[in-house]
């Protein structure tokens, strides 16, 4: 039986914010030092952020410094939040 296969140099498993973050930061780097790498993502759900970010609170942090130009690429976040404020307790 013959198989197709196919060569990279890194593998990274999970397609949630870690493993993408990952991977653009591996290419950015790459790029900067003008070279060439072959990254795959593997991801188990039916597409990538199947199961992550529905709804989710974004602390955009970590997007400000791996793309510093997000807002202006046109990320489709819409809304801001300044304060999360403690939830206030019933008793």
């Amino acid at each position: 039986m013959e198989r197709e296969s196919m060569e990279f140099d890194v593998v990274i498993v999970g397609a949630g914010p870690a493993g993408l973050s990952t991977a653009c930061k591996l290419m950015q780097l790459a790029n900067e030092n003008n070279q060439e790498l072959m990254v795959c993502v593997v991801e188990k759900g039916s597409e990538v952020g199947a199961h992550i970010l529905s709804g989710a609170v974004f602390e955009p942090r970590a997007m400000n410094e791996l793309f510093p130009d997000w807002k202006e690429k046109g990320a489709p976040l819409n809304l801001s939040l300044i304060h999360i404020s403690e939830p206030t307790r019933p008793y």
